[in-house]
C-alpha cells in the first residue's frame, strides 16, 4: 500500500468518527480509485446486500429489486434504462435510499459512463447504503417523526428539527461512525 493510500484510509477514518459525510465520500472515492471498478464495486455491494433483508420485509413484491442487484453484483451488468422514478414507491424508512444504492451499482457497471464517474457512483451507492441503515435503525420507531419529514407540505422549520433529531441521535451517531470505520477496513483489505 502506498503513503498516500494509508493517509486516505487515515482520513477516512477521521472522517467517520466526526461524521464528516463530506470528507468521508470525498476520501472513499480517491481509495476507490485505486482499486479496479469491480473490486471497488464490492464496498457498496456489501453494504446494499446488508439492507435487502430489511426492503424485502418490507416490500416482499418488489423481487425486481433484489433480481437488479444480484445481477449487478453477479454479472456485472444492468440495463439501460433504470427506473428511477421507482424510489418513490419505497416509503418505509431507508428503503428509497437502498434503491438509490442499487441503482447507483447498476450505473456502475454501464459503460455508457466514463470510470471516473463510475467510482462516483460506487461512492454514492456506499453512501446511500449507509443512509439506508441509519434511517431504518431512527426512523422505523419515530413514524411520527418519519411521516412529517417524508410530508413536503410540512413546515421547513418542523421537518428540519427532524432532520437535526435524527442526526443527534446517540444511537445514529454509534451506528454511522461504526458503519464507515467497517467501510474504511474493507477498503483496506481490498487494497
Amino acid at each position: 500500500m502506498t503513503a498516500d493510500a494509508a493517509d486516505d484510509l487515515r482520513m477516512l477514518r477521521e472522517a467517520a468518527r466526526g461524521r464528516e459525510w463530506n470528507t468521508a465520500q470525498d476520501t472513499l472515492k480517491r481509495l476507490l480509485a485505486r482499486l479496479d471498478p469491480l473490486i471497488a464495486l464490492t464496498v457498496a455491494a456489501e453494504r446494499s446486500q446488508a439492507f435487502l433483508p430489511v426492503f424485502m420485509r418490507q416490500y416482499p413484491d418488489a423481487g425486481w429489486v433484489r433480481e437488479l442487484m444480484l445481477t449487478v453484483i453477479a454479472y456485472a451488468s444492468a440495463p439501460n434504462d433504470l427506473p428511477d422514478h421507482a424510489v418513490g414507491q419505497f416509503p418505509s424508512p431507508g428503503c428509497g435510499n437502498f434503491l438509490k444504492s442499487v441503482l447507483d451499482m447498476a450505473r456502475a457497471v454501464q459503460t455508457k459512463y466514463t470510470v471516473f464517474e463510475r467510482y462516483s457512483h460506487i461512492t454514492n451507492a456506499v453512501a446511500n447504503a449507509i443512509l439506508a441503515e441509519l434511517s431504518h435503525l431512527y426512523y422505523q420507531p419515530h413514524a411520527d417523526a418519519y411521516a412529517l419529514l417524508m410530508d413536503a407540505e410540512a413546515d421547513a422549520e418542523a421537518r428540519s428539527q427532524v432532520q437535526f433529531r435524527f442526526w443527534l441521535d446517540p444511537a445514529v451517531a454509534a451506528k454511522d461512525t461504526a458503519l464507515w470505520l467497517a467501510v474504511a477496513d474493507d477498503v483496506e483489505n481490498k487494497l
